[in-house]
């Protein structure tokens, strides 16, 4: 996926959310348990519990900071601090998907297209074309 979205290749939150749920059960198969309670405080059943989530006492995702350099982000992709990569001891997510949620940041944290958009891709619900 390219670093900057266009039009016609925007991440909408279905898509973000669909990474996360994903990852979350990869990491509960690989481990065959519920995640602990930690320090950690990520939800997202929806975005703005997602963008209000805490990681070591930091936002989430900070209005107006680049998606690459959200915590959020910095946490899925490598440490954080004393905080190993999340979901701690993997799997972890690919780099295009992490890509993806950067996109999804960077463009603003859009919910779906605007109703000026024509139906989502085939096999996508969570993108949309021109």
């Amino acid at each position: 996926m390219n670093e900057h979205p266009t039009n016609d290749n925007v991440v909408y939150w279905p898509r973000v959310k669909e990474i996360l749920d994903g990852i979350m059960a990869r990491w509960k198969q690989k481990w065959g348990r519920e995640p602990l309670p930690g320090i950690h405080k990520y939800y997202w059943e929806t975005s703005r519990e997602l963008a209000e989530s805490v990681l070591s006492g930091v936002r989430a995702i900070e209005p107006g900071l680049p998606g690459r350099q959200t915590q959020l982000v910095r946490s899925l992709a490598r440490s954080v601090g004393t905080s190993g990569r999340m979901p701690l001891r993997g799997p972890f997510l690919a780099k295009e998907e992490i890509e993806e949620i950067i996109a999804w940041i960077d463009a603003g944290m859009p919910e779906g297209p605007p109703e000026s958009f024509t139906q989502a891709s085939p096999g996508s619900s969570s993108r949309a074309k021109r």
